[in-house]
């Protein structure tokens, strides 16, 4: 029941309330200007708001796509992903077995070396100096060890970049919510090919 006002009565709610703010506003817009404007353009107002509320229904806004300072990310990113500094490619080739495996307790037995290996085992230390690139980019460099070992097995640069948008959050029992929020996107999460 709460799904059916949820989706059908409350943007039947909203695109009648932006009708009457459209129509009102366009009659502001022809008294102060003393110019008649069609009749159509008080339509179009409502269908750009079906646009944005179905938007935002489906999975919220996300201003991220037309942010300059993300496709510098993206760029950023691909460029880490060549820049990484392997020292030990053993260590490196098990670490990408086990960083891959998505089941607990991440496990990998190697046929190379004979030996098991724990996702525990691994330690990452992140470099105290973080280098902020720009408002929404900062950068960081991580340091890869295996057992507390005083040699590390890899070194490369993570990029993280901070986006707002529009999200639409919630569930039946709690209630729903528009969020204003910013998120945290990290390399990880973009689909770059890795060509290790």
């Amino acid at each position: 029941m709460w799904f059916l006002f949820f989706f059908i009565a409350i943007p039947f709610i909203l695109f009648i309330g932006f009708l009457v703010f459209s129509i009102f506003a366009i009659f502001l817009i022809n008294r102060i200007f003393h110019k008649k404007y069609s009749q159509s353009f008080s339509l179009i107002l409502p269908c750009f708001s079906l646009i944005f509320y179905f938007i935002l229904i489906t999975g919220g806004i996300s201003f991220k796509s037309i942010d300059p300072q993300y496709y510098e990310f993206k760029e950023l990113c691909k460029r880490a992903e060549n820049e990484k500094i392997i020292y030990d490619e053993e260590l490196h080739r098990v670490y990408k077995a086990l960083d891959s495996k998505t089941f607990y307790p991440r496990i990998y037995y190697d046929e190379k070396t004979q030996k098991e290996y724990l996702m525990s085992d691994f330690e990452k230390k992140r470099d105290s100096q973080q280098k902020k690139i720009s408002d929404r980019i900062t950068e960081y460099q991580n340091i890869l060890y295996y057992k507390k070992n005083e040699n590390p097995f890899l070194h490369y640069k993570n990029y993280y970049y901070r986006y707002f948008g529009i999200f639409l959050k919630g569930d039946e029992g709690r209630g729903w919510y528009i969020d204003l929020d910013d998120k945290i996107l990290g390399c990880k999460d973009l689909m770059i090919p890795k060509d290790f």
